[in-house]
This record gives C-alpha cells, structure tokens and sequence, in this order.
C-alpha cells in the first residue's frame, strides 16, 4: 500500500517539460477552425480587389499618357505640314582634296584637337584665344 501513496505523489507535480508539452497542445489546437478559413478567404479576397484596383488604374493611366502625347504631336504635326513642302537647296562648293589635305597637316600643337565631319568639314575642336582676350 505504500507503493500506491508513492505513485499518487509522483504523478500530481507534473515536470516543467510537460508543462511546456500542455501548452504547446493548447496553442496548437485543433478545434473550430471556420473562423480562421473565413478570415483567410477575406484576406486573399481583399488583396485580389486591391490588386484589380492597382492594374486597371495603371492602364487607364498608361492610356491617358499615351493619349496626351499622341495629342501634343498631332499638335505639334499641324505646323511643319507647311514646311514638309518645301524643299532646301544647298549649293555645295568642290573644294580641292589636296587643300583639304592641307588643313589637315597644318602645324599640329600638343594640346590641339581637330576634327573633320561626316560632311567633309574640318573644324578645330577649341578655338584658341591670346590670354588678352581671357
């Protein structure tokens, strides 16, 4: 009889291991889960409604953009129907190809940078100034 007052004892104080076992069962319990699901459905819901709002905004904003500028260069087309016209008439001079040659060999200083354009031109890049003028 002793063995079963022993036994009574043991079994009333239970461990700090089982007391974290019973609250773990009771956080993770599973009971009438209806309200989490319905909050969940609300949720997904809500977020395809805001997604919907953010897409179909972007595209009339998209189209509006798109509208304003298709205006502004319909606009901006009115004017230069007059000038498309006319035509330019460029009267270009035969230069020599030795001058150009030429300018090309001139005195070349350290520092001094010409060019010479897709049109034949031959230009210095910085103009040189005496220091007076600076």
């Amino acid at each position: 009889m002793a063995d079963s007052s022993q036994q009574d004892d043991i079994t009333t104080t239970p461990s700090a291991a089982q007391k974290k076992l019973q609250r773990a069962i009771w956080f993770f319990r599973s009971g009438d889960l209806t309200t989490w699901n319905y909050a969940i459905l609300g949720l997904a819901l809500a977020g395809l409604v805001l997604g919907m709002f953010l897409l179909i905004r972007n595209i009339l904003g998209n189209r509006k953009r798109k509208m304003i500028e298709m205006h502004k260069k319909n606009e901006g087309s009115a004017l230069p129907e007059e000038v498309d016209n006319k035509q330019a008439e460029v009267h270009l001079e035969k230069e020599d190809p030795l001058t150009k040659n030429n300018l090309l060999q001139q005195e070349m200083k350290s520092g001094d940078i010409t060019m010479q354009w897709k049109d034949g031109n031959i230009e210095s890049l910085y103009t040189i100034l005496p220091e007076e003028d600076v």
